[in-house]
């Protein structure tokens, strides 16, 4: 059975934080793609799905969750409503149940004239979001002033 389609949405101030961190990295972590073909790491939000789903950077030394505790947990971006504890219920929709790992280059084109990190530079409204809408086979994303539905 096809799973209804799902948006997933990030506050863009957070996902910015994040985002310049992956780009002001000096080293970053490859995607599986970028490994297989022996291509250098690029400047990622690395979005996961385990308990819950959320974005982070792929930029190394690794973005701490509170930059007074170097050694604690890394900095994550939660999409609303699906953060920690969620991933039981994140499952039965069409994101599934197998853990994943799926880097968005922040250097690819977003549209003809812009690339993703230059979108959410420009999108730095405070009340803005980043949109994951995620199908059965595909997602596609988007920024957006809208407010989660």
């Amino acid at each position: 059975m096809k799973k209804q389609p799902i948006d997933l949405w990030f506050p863009l101030p957070e996902v910015l934080v994040v985002a310049e961190h992956a780009v002001a990295a000096p080293e970053h972590s490859q995607s599986l793609p970028e490994q297989l073909e022996g291509t250098p790491a690029q400047p990622s939000l690395v979005w996961v799905k385990d308990d819950g789903t959320y974005l982070l950077s792929n930029g190394y030394p690794r973005q701490p969750a509170d930059p007074e505790d170097p050694e604690g947990p890394i900095k994550v971006v939660y999409a609303h409503g699906w953060g920690s504890g969620t991933g039981p219920r994140i499952a039965s929709t069409a994101v599934g149940g197998d853990d994943f790992a799926e880097y968005l280059p922040l250097h690819q084109p977003l549209t003809h004239h812009t690339t993703l990190i230059d979108a959410i530079r420009n999108l730095a409204d405070p009340q803005a979001w980043m949109v994951i809408t995620v199908e059965s086979d595909t997602y596609h994303l988007r920024l957006t002033n809208d407010q989660p539905r």
